[in-house]
């Protein structure tokens, strides 16, 4: 029987699954709530020595109808001071003393901002820091949207006064926002740092509403590029994962659109070795643990998988660049026409944007198999889900 317990950083979580930085993690009596409920641990709402006040449109869902892709959010950090974070904390661990808890921190251009708000934090029982590089740099000409984590020198220079701090392990939330994240990430494990979370959101502006001409999300017709997280950021930060476990020895948390227990296996596939949630505990509720921890359970069961641990970098070999291809390699379409229910749909994803290979004879989609080169676009399109890729000397033979 599958046990869904991890042990990460020499710290025991009952499960992998933990409530990342942002509105869930706000105050004590939500991060009780969601530990009665069975989330293995918990990353407190990013504290600062100067608490932030919160804009008045923080946030905004980006949805085509009812499809919701992701949120944008304008970063802010918790509203409460170190001291009150100090009570919220023994409230917690009044009910849960052993239940891991990550303190998220961001600070200002001065060693004594971080080190004053390491050093006060750590005499309460918290078990990690969790860096957050996805927070605005705070050195030199900033612009408009500059991360702490696009900036190697003073990442690593933050991350040594950190550690020259506290002896509690470092995880460094990475921003994906660069171009290449391993020489930042190398430069944060030279300075000092423990683990990744991997990542934080992508900047980008919500919209535009188009009649008013005010910016989406804003504040008195005013608005920021904010954090696009969600379902549409798993990609990037899959990408990302992936890369830093082929590069570098540190452990990983993904974070990122992770909504199922599929997507975090996803996440443990490409070399996590737990994962951070937070849309996902706001549009479904904390309760989504239950489906997720249940679900990831009967999935280490048919993989005979003792634990998730068994399950990490599982992927990686397979994760190969371009010039690794064997592009003689090749794959055609084909369709139980039994069940074909005559949509066209694949006709016009292959007429407009791929080889003109299908056409309709009658009610039944055809595939002609000398055109297709097996570009995929068909099989995401048809509703009954009846098209598969198969390798084209299986058709030829």
């Amino acid at each position: 029987m599958a046990v869904l317990s991890i042990k990460f950083l020499g710290i025991d979580f009952p499960n992998p699954f933990i409530l990342a930085s942002g509105p869930p993690t706000a105050d004590s009596s939500q991060i009780i709530g969601a530990f009665h409920s069975g989330w293995g641990g918990a990353v407190l709402k990013t504290i600062s020595l100067v608490p932030s006040k919160h804009p008045a449109s923080e946030v905004l869902t980006i949805r085509s109808g009812r499809l919701r892709w992701g949120s944008v959010g304008v970063e802010s950090v918790s509203d409460k001071s170190v001291d009150q974070w100090g009570e919220e904390i023994d409230r917690i661990r009044d009910s849960f003393p052993n239940r891991p808890l990550i303190a998220s921190i961001t600070g200002e251009n001065a060693p004594s901002s971080w080190i004053e708000l390491v050093s006060r934090l750590q005499q309460f029982p918290i078990n990690a820091f969790e860096l957050n590089a996805g927070y605005s740099n705070f050195e030199g000409d900033v612009g408009f949207g500059t991360e702490l984590g696009q900036d190697i020198q003073t990442l690593a220079k933050v991350v040594d006064w950190v550690k020259s701090a506290s002896d509690l392990p470092l995880i460094v939330k990475l921003s994906p926002n660069v171009t290449d994240i391993i020489p930042i990430a190398r430069a944060a494990v030279d300075a000092g740092a423990d683990a990744f979370t991997a990542t934080s959101g992508l900047l980008g502006v919500g919209g535009v509403d188009t009649y008013s001409l005010k910016p989406l999300p804003w504040e008195n017709g005013v608005g920021l590029s904010g954090e696009y997280t969600g379902p549409g950021l798993r990609p990037v930060a899959l990408r990302w994962t992936a890369l830093i476990a082929k590069s570098l020895s540190a452990p990983i948390i993904g974070c990122g659109g992770v909504f199922t227990w599929q997507d975090a296996a996803e996440y443990f596939t490409v070399g996590a070795s737990a994962v951070q949630i937070h849309n996902a505990a706001i549009w479904e509720g904390i309760q989504i643990i239950d489906d997720l921890k249940s679900g990831f359970e009967r999935y280490l069961e048919r993989m005979k998988l003792s634990t998730p641990s068994d399950l990490v970098g599982r992927a990686l070999p397979h994760i190969v660049g371009f010039n690794d291809l064997d592009l003689d390699f090749k794959l055609v379409a084909t369709l139980d026409e039994s069940e074909c229910i005559g949509c066209e749909l694949c006709v016009r994803v292959c007429n407009d944007g791929g080889f003109q290979a299908i056409s309709m004879v009658g009610d039944i989609a055809k595939i002609d198999n000398s055109k297709c080169d097996g570009c995929g676009l068909c099989i995401y399109v048809c509703p009954p889900d009846i098209m598969e890729m198969v390798p084209r000397d299986q058709i030829e033979r």
